[in-house]
């Protein structure tokens, strides 16, 4: 499973790196560019759009949406989950679901200077894992940083790695 925000696709890059993607995938489209929502989408057909229409109080309340809409889709331990809010290479996330498949258990989270999450990825045994939605329930209802709620996913799935 593939998530997306809108912030994937600033920089005014004609490229559409999810052009060819293959598998089911999340576009979060946020208020601050709900202006080009409608591009992204016409451009992403096979999208499934959650818009969201108050800023999310970070990646964690974005991603407590995925598996109460679209768990069907999670139920894979084979199919990692990848999230991004920043624009992306299709060869980086080429790169990002062949590491999800090779590591089930595994994962990793980039943060930008600011502390927010840009990049996560869940292999398929996290993302499937029966304790995921509520700890992402209790990561969206509290104000917990990010880098705090990433060490906190560590220590709750510990053969996650660094």
């Amino acid at each position: 499973m593939l998530a997306v925000t809108t912030n994937a696709f600033s920089g005014g890059s004609n490229k559409n790196p999810l052009a060819d993607w293959p598998e089911p995938h999340v576009i979060f489209v946020l208020l601050e560019m709900r202006i080009a929502s409608r591009a992204i989408m016409d451009r992403n057909p096979a999208a499934i759009v959650i818009e969201h229409l108050q800023p999310p109080k970070g990646a964690f309340a974005l991603l407590e949406d995925l598996p109460k809409w679209l768990g069907h889709h999670l139920l894979d331990p084979a199919r990692p989950l990848v999230f991004l809010d920043r624009p992306f290479e299709a060869e980086e996330l080429a790169e990002e679901m062949r590491e999800g498949r090779a590591h089930p258990r595994g994962g990793r989270g980039e943060l930008d200077a600011a502390g927010r999450i840009r990049l996560l990825r869940l292999g398929g045994m996290i993302a499937t894992s029966p304790l995921l939605p509520p700890f992402l329930r209790f990561l969206a209802k509290r104000d917990v940083d990010e880098a705090t709620a990433l060490d906190l996913l560590h220590t709750a799935f510990p053969d996650m790695g660094a």
